[in-house]
């Protein structure tokens, strides 16, 4: 009877281990999941904000997920030289928003397919002041919109936590606005303005990298 008893309990502690493996660990209706793009390899990973690394899902369904990406890139860099400061700031940002289309994969697999919507905004600066007053001041303003198309794969490595791949292609229009000149010397300030590219240009990008993220 004590045999019977302990096979019965290793049987029942048997089917409970595979049944807690054989369980989805994907996301399902409602979920909402944010990740972050890595680089430097796993061994040395940093954090990539930039083109779109940081990103928000929302599972309408449990294959179709809405998505929200944000690429920051802002940089500012000081150089002193003997009377002169000069200040150069970069700003490039961008907004994603997409679809994905989410397969069967396995039980911890997701593969997917979709497409973004970009929109890009950012503004170039340089300041170069004397110690006197006079000044050389530049501003020049851009936008940017276009689509990407893209496919990729999500591991997860424990419950809610998960290794993804993407790659894919984009095409993103950019037009510059005009740039303004702004200069002082002595009481004599002069603004001046140059036309910038009216047109837009087309630009075709091949995109991937590595991403970890987490459901809520």
């Amino acid at each position: 009877m004590k045999k019977i008893f302990l096979i019965a309990v290793g049987f029942f502690a048997f089917q409970a281990a595979n049944a807690q493996e054989d369980a989805s660990y994907k996301p399902t209706t409602g979920t909402l999941t944010t990740e972050v793009l890595l680089t430097g390899g796993l061994n040395a990973a940093n954090f990539d904000l930039n083109g779109g690394g940081v990103k928000f899902r929302y599972f309408l369904k449990d294959d179709l997920a809405f998505r929200v990406g944000l690429g920051l890139d802002n940089k500012k860099t000081e150089a002193i030289a003997n009377t002169l400061t000069t200040t150069t700031k970069t700003a490039a940002n961008t907004v994603k928003l997409g679809v994905e289309k989410h397969f069967a994969g396995t039980n911890r697999l997701s593969t997917y397919g979709g497409a973004d919507l970009m929109l890009g905004f950012g503004k170039n600066t340089t300041d170069a002041i004397f110690d006197n007053g006079n000044y050389n001041k530049l501003e020049q303003k851009r936008s940017g919109f276009g689509v990407a198309v893209f496919t990729g794969a999500d591991y997860y490595i424990v419950k809610k936590v998960y290794l993804g791949v993407e790659a894919g292609l984009s095409f993103m229009t950019e037009n510059l606005k005009d740039a303004k000149n702004s200069t002082k010397v002595g009481n004599v300030t002069n603004t001046t303005t140059t036309p910038g590219s009216k047109g837009n240009t087309l630009a075709t990008d091949v995109f991937g990298g590595v991403r970890l993220g987490y459901q809520f």
